[in-house]
Formats: C-alpha cells, structure tokens, sequence
C-alpha cells in the first residue's frame, strides 16, 4: 500500500492456471482497480468483540450477501487474460467447492488474556500508547489457507474476501482479508453496511450493487471538466520518478521504517486541537474564506499537520526538501453528481489531495497554522471539477504506465494519509444478531455486538521492508480515543510520542 515502486514488473516462475469454467459468467475489473500497486496489497481487517459471536452465522449472511444481485461479483475469482488483464469469473452457482467466501474459524477454551497473541492486542489505558502493528497480528486475521498475495488469488481459484473467525470464552475476534484491487475504504464500508443488514434480517434494504459491468467511476470521467488541476503540470514522471524512487528506496535501509499502533486519548486530542485552533495567526494568504470569517480546522486538519512536521522533523538541518503528504478523498460528498444516492460503490477511488510543504515551514509554524495550509490544499483540490480533473489525468496515466498521477518534484519527502473518522467504522460494523454469549463485563458506552477495537493492514510478513512513511487514521473508538496505524522512522515515532505525551502534564504544550 506504502510502495510506489510495486508497478516495477517482477518475474515470478510461471505456475499453471486453474481450468476455465464455462458456467462462470465473466465480468471486467475496472481501471482504477488493476494496478500493479493495487495487485500487490492484500487487506486484512481484524476485529475484537467483547461478545461471543457465532461464527457460522457470520459466514452465512455474508455468502447471502454475495449471492445477491450485482453483489455476488464480490464471490467471484480473479483471472488473467492473454493480454495480460483482469477480469472476474464468478461461479454459476456457487458451490461448496467454489462458495463465495473462503471461510475458517477456530476456537481456544480461555480468555483473551490468555492467548499469547490475542493478549497483546491494543487496549487503551487512558494515555498515549504506541503497540505493534496489523502486521503482529496475522495469525488472528488470516486462516490456515486464506489467499495473502497476488498470485494465491490468480492461481488457487479462491474468492476475493475470506473470512476468519476466532471464538473465545470471553469474546471473538473477526478477521476479513480481501484484495485491495475488490475496494479501497469506501467500498469495504458498502460491503460493512450490508453484512450487517443481511445479519439483522433486512436483505430487502440492502444498498444496489453499482459497478458490475460498467465502471462505477464512470461519472467522474464521462463529463470531463475544462479546469485544470491546480497541480497541473507538476507531475512526477520519466526519470524524475526514477531518481525518486531510487532516493526513497535509500532513505527507507537507511533508517527503516516501523509499523506501529498508535492510541491518542480522547482528552490528549481535544488538547491538541484546541491548543492548534489557538495557534492559528490568520493570514489572507492562505485562508480559502472570506476575511471576516473565522479560519476552521478539524481533527484531519492537526493530525495532517502532526503527520507533516514529523516527516520534516526527519530531514536533516537546514534541509530544503518539500514534504508532501497525499491525503486521501472520499468523492462522494464533494462531487455527488457523478454518483447515485443510496448505492453501494464497491472499488477504488483514486482521489487524492496533494498537501505540499516546504520542510522549513512545517518545522517553523505553529502547529494551527500547518492545519491551516492543509485545510487551504483541501477546500482547493476537492470540488467537483477538480476532482474531475484529477481523474482525468490519473485515468491517461494509468493506461499508460499503470500508476495514477502524482504531484511532486524528485527530491520531495512524500507520505501518504487516509482518515477514516468519518467512515465511523466502530459504529457501522454492528454483528449484534449474532450474538450467542453476552459480554462478561459491561462499560459504559459500548455498544454490544459493536466492536471494542480494530485495525486493518497490510498481509506482508512482519520484517518485510517498507518504501514510505504511512499514517492511517482509523477511528475513533466509544470513549473517543483515535486509533492510528502508521508506518514511520524510529526517530519519528519518538518525536511523536514525546510530543503527545507532553499534554498529558500541560494542557498547553508548545507547538
């Protein structure tokens, strides 16, 4: 997910491909979603539940789902073409040989707190915390079997989602694993929203399916606009993205990167926001707003501006690098009419927002006025014809060298960032009816049947190296602590914490 240099092709010894199945009904994948960066991430969700939950019943109302209308090309397999493309074979009927999703479970006759590894999955403790990352905890995602990379899905004939799930005395733990090119965030939460409506005996209210033979993203580029990106122009392509590519891979042996927890107290967030929101010197410059207005953030907006003073924090002195964060965007809000209302959008979305910032400036201005510049690269990039633009020239690149379009000079220091507060994911996954033992403990705020944590990553090993700095924002659980995965130096994640920690003892850190 982190690696730009996945679209470097890599020669693996040819294995045999399974046998065409002249039932199957064959169904295209979309451009956005046969990348090689995307061929090469396989996603695994991993979920803890205070209650004991039936695991049959978790699988059966998900192969409902799938066997529905438009939905059951998520039960389908991947194949390649003589060409060298994608495209789905979805099995007439499903079968117990050929079922929609490859299911596992397992049960352990004790207490989480027992399991050597289920006992090592985060838990807030009221403070800064950082813990080991998704990659720590494959053995609860990942059943004996369940696909992990790229060729497990083309070669061994398996469904695009598995599904895994562990029962214990006091709980249950969920795991779903899926490949990236199936969906991005958007498109896992349709997926969400209609497994639980299945489970609570409302297949009549399920979204429909969007995307199945025509593109869903197609309204995005079919009236393309006559703006320009803003950015237009500072593509980083040829032998520019080479030298990137090669200086990144450098910087990445030189100091590795970690993949880690993160939880930031509900109280240690609220400090820093406000603190930020203080901070911020109004200045005409960079405010998107009229000048008699209030300059606004949000949480997205400091945790941006944390992710880019950290990155700048890694540079060395004086350095004259640009630190640009590519912040995820969600389109379906900001250009509604390319899309449906009340339908499920199950793919990638190649919306990005480009936060460039001079290292100087990141390490220079308070904390609210970084805020201030990404919220200014926000309200500029994301309406409607800009993201049109940007989808127009993501979708030439991508036919062309397979990569969507980056903006960026070859020196720059560039990470990525996806928030998913909105997503509200802790809210959202509700597998309440399947409930077959209550929980031993009550909490207030928690929500039975909800999930008390989660994390989602990649399925590469845990000591497999990593290209560039990630953050991803996960949530916020029922107390409101945020939870971040992110992927950083070891002097990053140091700088981090210290800064964090310092507003458990001062509300008014300096930043």
């Amino acid at each position: 997910m982190s690696s730009l240099l996945s679209y470097v092709p890599f020669f693996n010894a040819r294995r045999p491909l399974p046998p065409v199945v002249p039932t199957d009904e064959v169904v295209p994948v979309h451009l956005f979603d046969d990348t090689p960066i995307l061929r090469r991430a396989t996603m695994a969700w991993t979920y803890r539940f205070s209650e004991v939950l039936n695991p049959d019943k978790l699988n059966d109302s998900l192969c409902q789902l799938f066997h529905m209308e438009g939905w059951r090309k998520l039960g389908g397999r991947y194949r390649c073409r003589p060409d060298g493309k994608l495209e789905i074979h979805i099995p007439s009927p499903f079968t117990k040989e050929r079922p929609p999703v490859y299911y596992t479970k397992a049960h352990h006759d004790i207490r989480m707190s027992e399991h050597p590894i289920a006992s090592k999955l985060p838990l807030a403790t009221g403070k800064v915390a950082i813990f080991p990352g998704p990659r720590a905890f494959h053995s609860l995602a990942l059943g004996p079997g369940t696909p992990r990379k790229f060729e497990d899905f083309i070669y061994l004939d398996l469904p695009q989602f598995s599904l895994h799930v562990t029962t214990f005395a006091d709980g249950t733990i969920v795991g779903v694993s899926h490949s990236h090119m199936t969906a991005g965030l958007s498109g896992f939460t349709a997926v969400i929203n209609a497994w639980s409506l299945i489970l609570a005996g409302k297949p009549d209210v399920v979204p429909p399916f969007v995307g199945f033979h025509e593109d869903g993203m197609k309204g995005l580029l079919d009236s393309p606009t006559q703006e320009n990106h803003v950015l237009s122009g500072k593509e980083l392509t040829g032998w520019r993205l080479i030298y990137w590519s090669l200086r990144s891979l450098y910087e990445s042996r030189r100091s590795p990167l970690e993949y880690r927890t993160l939880c930031i107290p509900k109280s240690t967030m609220e400090g820093v926001l406000a603190e930020s929101r203080s901070s911020i010197a109004f200045k005409k410059s960079i405010s998107a707003t009229s000048t008699d207005m209030e300059p606004f953030i949000t949480e997205g907006d400091v945790l941006a501006a944390i992710a880019c003073r950290s990155i700048a924090q890694d540079q060395q002195p004086g350095s004259t690098r640009n630190i640009v964060t590519v912040m995820a965007l969600d389109p379906f809000f900001r250009a509604n009419s390319a899309f449906r209302q009340n339908a499920a959008y199950v793919q990638n979305i190649p919306t990005a927002i480009f936060f460039n910032c001079p290292a100087s400036t990141a390490l220079e201005a308070s904390l609210g006025e970084l805020a201030l510049l990404a919220r200014h690269a926000i309200t500029t990039q994301a309406t409607e014809k800009q993201i049109k633009a940007y989808m127009s020239l993501s979708a030439e690149s991508i036919k062309k060298n397979g990569m969507k379009v980056f903006f960026g000079d070859k020196d720059m220091a560039l990470q990525t960032m996806s928030n998913w507060l909105k997503a509200n994911l802790f809210e959202k996954v509700d597998f309440s009816p399947a409930i077959v033992k209550e929980a031993l403990e009550s909490e207030p705020g928690r929500k039975r049947g909800h999930p008390t944590y989660y994390h989602c990553g990649d399925t590469g090993d845990i000591d497999e190296p990593l290209l560039i700095p990630l953050w991803t924002v996960m949530g916020a659980d029922y107390k409101g602590n945020i939870w971040l995965s992110c992927v950083l130096s070891r002097h990053s994640w140091l700088k981090l914490f210290e800064f964090l920690e310092s507003f458990e003892y001062s509300p008014r850190a300096k930043l």
